[in-house]
């Protein structure tokens, strides 16, 4: 008797030893019925009674028993003679049943209790049960049972932290044959750390090595990635690639194929990377550091030829299995070839009803002999069953073939049957088909319907029509329907585009479409899908119009801060500032931008140096308002480096010049930032008074159109601690971007959000919380999420100050749900961070740790410096709390080493005050004076009294004569110049 497999999830199918039952085999629908109620009772048993009942309840017994015996006979004749047994008048079924296989690796993953285990079990979880019996009573209780496991282990999936975790994509279509090779593989990449699936385009590499690693992927802790190459047209992005898969970024200064190295050192993964042939010097270059540099490592590759890296095993992925086509069989004896089962499973679903039988068996067989056996050559042919019959295909692949192999003879017979395949069905397109077919080779990635009436002229009619011939595929997986080609299509369709003198002027239009999209989006979510559009319009603009490329480049930079994509933002400024004139308006806009970059990644030398370049072109070309804009931003430089004095003489400079030009909103929200200045300073009442002013200019401006950048964020607080446990003392509440436009109502509101953090400092508990309840206020009646979620940030410390976790514990999580849903990924990682912090506090010290973890990662992938350091310091927190010391210097000396980077003075001296914590609690006094000493020195020259009054108290049983200080200048200088009407 053959192995036979029943499948449920996502609708009835049935294979015995792997071939699939065609549905000619059922030729009673009561047989079929028959197998599905088997295959869901207990035990796969069921009474013949029960059967009757459900199957035939209108007829009398002894018609239902004979209908019964006919359904018994047919699922026999469609499966094997012994897979259904009749004794003692209970019927019973021996399958496999994917329903069983899937509530089995349901409970493995929860014993496991593991984001592989988790994955693993969910890739079985296909569809609904049954979906074509959605009325019938007696698939109802099961189909609820399989729905709401899946939900739970989905759930599951998330709260192990593993939702954002790595994983193969699902497939859209069944996976047919190849059985010996995956047995085969399977065996061999368990003895491997490189393996190449290796073969000519059309063979099914990546359909292969996906289904492969579906296979394996619970056996990887870390689970399985999919690098996709295809898109890449230079080799230098190969890295670039990996690192994006990861979602790795590097910090400054830091290789990005180191970067993904680090991040690969200690996980234990498996790495899909495909489509190599193109990049195939890079791609071995960039798989043999990575394999050397991560031992915990697997590189599944497919290429049309071997990597060539020490190590590697090759596989020759052959055709499938074909007839004999001089040889007449029947429908049955066809279909236990690879090649025959593909074709006949892809021809149902295009032309539903379609089987294999006598009258089209020969020329089925005709067409998988004439396409080598290649999968995508026989899906492209399924594909058309629902305009010709099998004969009508075999006819036109006869004549195709033989015109197309007289070009050159010289290729490889496989990549001339691919051609051939692509041909024949570029050519059996209508005239307007074919024009919309070749522009569509212009996107990357994806693309939407309105993108296709932009950019190529076209209609969703035609778009459909390409869709049913298998040319363009369709995903609506995310609420939107997007349609892409396959990576083979597409540079087909691109060379038809250059035949026909198409593709430059179709490139330029695809180009100033995506640079109009990143302008009407700046900053939404709803621009992320566009990512590989945009990059592709950079490079063509670029090349066309450099101006063009710095307004995308300005255009992007919200995206860019909101993902965190720091690298990529910084090499395309500086490409297109190098390309284009910066002695423009539009130069100056993007050396702020660059700028911008910088400030976020903590590399403030090198974006003040931008800035002031900036400052001195708009001061040249005479561009007051972004002249202006250059001195707050220098200003803002100023404050993030706790370079107090510098900060302000900026920043007075540009008020001046706003009162002088009489740029009103300019003059609100510098006045702001003289507010935040003297909060630094530790002036809370003048800060306050300072900041008020600003609110009140900022909303008599409301209702005009005039925007601001977002205000300078009061981004940290300083902590008492009664009870004087170590740790740093500053708390990071930083969740604004900086160089975005908000209008003035929204900036009035976040002016009043930082008017209750100083309250709060103040311990005016009650003004602070009357002052977010303000805030929330405006931003909800303007109906912004952003700034709803900023509050929301503020509200939780708030509680903190006040002792109530709980209820800063609801605040950050509503944050975080906002934010997640606004794809703030910088954001979501200070919300992170914030929950570690308010867990520790509540002595939930595990899931402390899962929140801070999650948050480093984000931060260190991003080389966000400012989230990284802030995220450690609270990894700290926890240590101390658990009682390991070492854990805590570890991360407190990586706090330091990346804020020494940034030479922001005041963190890092708090940084070293916590080490001071570290040597006291080792019983080294001596060591932890030296430390405070330190830290002093820092706070004194960063004109911070706080600080050293701070450190001064920790001393006081050993009293240190300290220097003399600099003192408070910032509000001597402020109201000599600053407050000047």
């Amino acid at each position: 008797m053959g192995r036979v497999s029943v499948t449920l999830l996502g609708g009835f199918a049935a294979s015995v030893d792997g071939r699939p039952v065609p549905e000619s085999a059922w030729r009673l629908k009561k047989a079929r019925e028959l197998v599905k109620l088997l295959a869901l009772a207990p035990h796969h048993r069921l009474h013949r009674e029960q059967a009757m009942d459900v199957l035939w309840r209108d007829r009398e017994p002894a018609a239902a028993a004979n209908n019964l015996h006919q359904a018994v006979f047919v699922a026999r004749r469609a499966l094997g003679g012994a897979v259904i047994e009749v004794r003692d008048e209970v019927l019973s079924l021996t399958a496999d049943v994917d329903v069983d296989r899937f509530e089995t690796a349901a409970a493995a993953a929860r014993h496991a209790n593991t984001g592989a285990a988790y994955r693993a079990a969910l890739a079985l979880y296909r569809g609904e049960l049954l979906p074509e019996n959605r009325y019938d009573d007696w698939a109802d209780g099961r189909r609820e049972e399989a729905a709401r496991l899946a939900a739970e282990l989905a759930e599951a999936l998330t709260a192990v932290g593993a939702g954002r975790a790595f994983g193969l994509p699902a497939e859209a279509s069944s996976f047919v044959g190849r059985r010996r090779e995956l047995a085969q593989l399977g065996s061999l990449l368990s003895r491997t750390r490189l393996l190449t699936l290796a073969g000519t385009g059309g063979a099914g590499k990546t359909r292969l090595a996906l289904e492969l690693g579906r296979t394996v992927e619970s056996g990887f802790a870390d689970g399985a990635a999919l690098v996709e190459l295809a898109p890449l047209a230079d080799g230098q992005l190969v890295a670039d690639a990996v690192a994006g898969t990861l979602d790795v970024r590097p910090l400054d200064h830091q290789e990005v194929l180191d970067a993904a190295a680090d991040f690969l050192a200690g996980r234990t993964l498996l790495l899909v990377v495909d489509n190599c042939e193109h990049v195939l010097s890079e791609a071995a270059a960039v798989v043999d550091r990575l394999l050397r540099a991560a031992p915990g490592l697997t590189v599944l590759a497919t290429s049309r030829e071997p990597l060539r890296v020490a190590g590697e095993v090759v596989f020759r992925v052959p055709s499938l299995d074909l007839p004999d086509p001089e040889q007449a069989l029947a429908p049955d004896e066809l279909l236990e070839y690879e090649a025959v089962s593909l074709f006949v499973d892809r021809g149902a679903a295009a032309a539903p009803g379609f089987e294999l039988d006598g009258d089209n068996a020969v020329h089925v067989a005709r067409i998988c002999h004439r396409l080598d056996g290649l999968p995508l050559a026989l899906e492209l042919a399924a594909g058309r069953l629902g305009a010709l019959t099998p004969e009508a295909i075999a006819e036109r692949l006869d004549d195709r073939f033989r015109l197309l192999r007289t070009g050159s003879l010289a290729a490889p017979t496989r990549q001339q049957t691919l051609a051939a395949t692509l041909q024949w069905s570029h050519d059996l397109l209508e005239p307007h088909e074919l024009v919309l077919f070749r522009r569509l080779g212009v996107f990357a990635g994806g693309f939407d319907l309105d993108a296709v009436e932009a950019v190529c002229a076209g209609d969703a009619d035609t778009l459909a029509r390409l869709t049913e011939k298998s040319l363009v595929t369709v995903d609506d997986s995310r609420g939107r329907r997007r349609y892409r080609l396959l990576e083979t299509v597409r540079l087909y369709a691109r060379e038809r585009l250059h035949e026909a003198g198409e593709r430059e002027a179709v490139e330029e239009r695809h180009a100033r479409w995506a640079l109009d999209l990143a302008e009407a989006r700046r900053g939404s979510a709803a621009l992320d899908a566009e990512i590989p559009n945009l990059r592709v319009a950079y490079g063509t603009l670029l090349s066309l119009a450099p101006a063009d490329a710095l307004r995308l480049c300005v255009a992007l930079l919200p995206l860019w801060l909101r993902r965190i994509e720091l690298d990529e933002a910084r090499r395309r400024f500086a490409r297109a500032l190098e390309a284009a004139d910066d002695r423009t308006s539009l130069g100056v806009e993007a050396l702020l931008a660059a700028a911008a970059i910088e400030f976020r990644s903590g590399a403030l030398a090198d974006g003040a140096v931008l800035a002031e370049r900036s400052r001195s072109l708009a001061a040249e070309i005479g561009d007051t308002a972004r002249e202006w804009r250059a001195l707050e931003f220098l200003g803002e430089f100023g404050v993030a480096g706790d370079a107090m004095t510098l900060a302000v003489d900026w920043l007075e400079q540009a008020l001046e010049l706003a009162r002088r030009e009489r740029f009103a909103a300019a003059e609100a929200l510098t006045i702001h930032s003289l507010g935040v200045s003297a909060w630094i300073s530790g002036d809370f009442e003048y800060a306050a008074v300072l900041i008020e002013r600003a609110v009140a200019a900022l909303l008599e401006l409301a209702d005009t159109d005039e925007t601001v950048p977002s205000p300078l964020n009061i981004a940290e607080i300083r902590r008492e601690d009664a009870d004087g446990r170590p740790g740093v003392r500053h708390l990071f509440e930083d969740t604004l971007q900086p160089f975005v436009d908000v209008s003035c109502a929204a900036a009035a509101s976040y002016a009043l959000a930082n008017l209750a953090a100083i309250a709060r400092m103040r311990g005016d508990l009650a003004r602070a919380w009357a002052l977010l309840d303000e805030s929330e206020a405006r931003f909800a009646a303007a109906g912004d999420d952003v700034g709803r979620a900023a509050v929301l940030v503020r509200r939780a410390y708030t509680a903190l100050a006040a002792g109530d976790t709980d209820a800063a514990r609801s605040h950050l999580e509503q944050a975080l749900e906002l934010r997640g849903r606004l794809a703030d990924r910088r954001g979501h990682g200070l919300v992170l961070s914030g929950l570690g912090l308010v867990d520790t506090t509540a002595g939930e010290l595990d899931a402390a740790e899962r929140h801070l973890g999650e948050a480093r990662e984000l931060f260190r992938r991003a080389g966000d410096r400012w989230g990284l350091a802030s995220s450690l310091w609270r990894t700290a927190d926890v240590a101390f709390a658990r009682g390991d010391v070492d854990a805590a210097e570890t991360a407190l000396i990586e706090a330091r080493a990346i804020l020494e980077e940034t030479q922001r003075g005041r963190w890092i001296a708090s940084t070293i005050v916590a080490l001071a914590d570290v040597a006291r609690l080792r019983g080294d006094e001596d060591q932890a004076r030296e430390l405070l000493l330190e830290a002093r020195g820092h706070y004194a020259a960063h004109d911070d009294p706080d600080g050293v009054e701070a450190v001064d108290r920790i001393l006081a049983k050993q009293p240190l004569r300290p220097p003399k200080e600099a003192g408070r200048t910032t509000r001597r200088n402020v109201e000599s110049k600053g407050s000047r009407r």
